[in-house]
Formats: C-alpha cells, sequence, structure tokens
C-alpha cells in the first residue's frame, strides 16, 4: 500500500512538474502586465499604446487584456483595418474617447474577439472650467490638463481591434451652474494622428 501511494505521489508529482512550467511562465507574463506597477507614479504620464510593440501584440498581449473599467481609451471609429483587411461602415477614419465601464473580450494566443462598452467622452481645456466642449467633439487633440467629461450620457461600444491606446487620467469633478460633473484629467499628451491605423 505504501508503495502505491509513493508510486502516485512521484507520477504526479512528476505530471506536475511537466505542467507547472508552462502556466508558471504565461500566468508570470500576465501578472507582470496587469501587476499595481504599471500604475508607479512613473507611469502615471505614460499612454499605453497599442503601436508598442514592445508591449502589446494579439491575443492575450493585446491592450485590450490591460483594459479595466473607468480607464480612459481613444478608438477609432469609420474605418479601421483587421489584419490589413478595411472594416467598419466605410466613412472617414475618426478618433473617438471613451470611458470604460465593462469589458467582454475573450483572448487566445493570437486573437481578441469581443466588445468594450463605456461612455462617450467630449474634451474641454483645463481652462474651461464651465464644462462646455471647446474642441472638436472626436479626434480632438489631446494635451496634458485638457478635461474628459461624459456629456450626453451616450453609450458607445467598440471592439478590441479599434483600440488605439489608454490615456491616463485623474478624476475630477466640474461644476457649473449648481450642477456637478464628475470629469477626468488627463495626465499626458495624445495626438491620434500618431495612431490612426491606415492601410
Amino acid at each position: 500500500m505504501m508503495l502505491k501511494l509513493l508510486i502516485l505521489k512521484t507520477t504526479i508529482a512528476l505530471l506536475l512538474s511537466l505542467i507547472q512550467p508552462s502556466l508558471s511562465f504565461s500566468n508570470a507574463k500576465f501578472k507582470s502586465r496587469l501587476s499595481p506597477s504599471r500604475l508607479s507614479s512613473s507611469r502615471l504620464h505614460l499612454i499605453d499604446r497599442q503601436s508598442d510593440k514592445s508591449k502589446y501584440g494579439r491575443g492575450v498581449d493585446h491592450i485590450s487584456a490591460d483594459i479595466n473599467e473607468g480607464d480612459v481609451i481613444a478608438y477609432q471609429d469609420g474605418t479601421w483595418f483587421v489584419d490589413g483587411t478595411e472594416v467598419g461602415d466605410g466613412s472617414p477614419a475618426t478618433v473617438r474617447y471613451c470611458l470604460v465601464d465593462t469589458v467582454q473580450i475573450v483572448w487566445t494566443h493570437d486573437c481578441e474577439h469581443g466588445l468594450v462598452y463605456g461612455f462617450d467622452l467630449t474634451v474641454s481645456s483645463a481652462d474651461n472650467n464651465d464644462g462646455q466642449v471647446c474642441s472638436d467633439e472626436h479626434g480632438a487633440i489631446i494635451k496634458k490638463g485638457n478635461i474628459f467629461i461624459i456629456q450626453n450620457e451616450s453609450y458607445v461600444q467598440c471592439g478590441p481591434e479599434q483600440i488605439l491606446c489608454r490615456i491616463p487620467v485623474s478624476s475630477t469633478e466640474l461644476e457649473s451652474k449648481d450642477v456637478t460633473k464628475q470629469a477626468y484629467a488627463s495626465n499626458a499628451d495624445f495626438n491620434p494622428l500618431d495612431e490612426i491605423m491606415t492601410a
């Protein structure tokens, strides 16, 4: 009986040692991208860009695997490209901003499928404290200190392939005419022309 138990324990240990390295490798990779270190003070002013091939790729390496509820993202609307194929409604490409509410995406080793849902954001300059939009509603160039506002509570969705970047923000409030609005101040500059996808 003791011999059978010893053989069983040895077999299980051997099987676990064969499986564990691959699990450990992919878990370590996944955890390192999602760890609190990504929010360190030196990273608070850096934009996470899908185009950064040293950090992001496809599947579990896609930026969408790093997106969380409450993040502000820039995504491409109108026309965009997936694996070199034009998709969308055929209208000119524009960049829109979204406060992420829900992420429903499935990631594999080399692809990602699903949707990101959130609130459509408009942009106001930091010195415009009345909460009115003072720049283009969509595709605005973001400067550090610009304010993202949920203007009309429009709920939007985008696919993971549309996500261009995550913009670091700080939560703030805007007061105007006895109304307080939740807003988000940009901690970094972002020019959509640097990231927009073309053929």
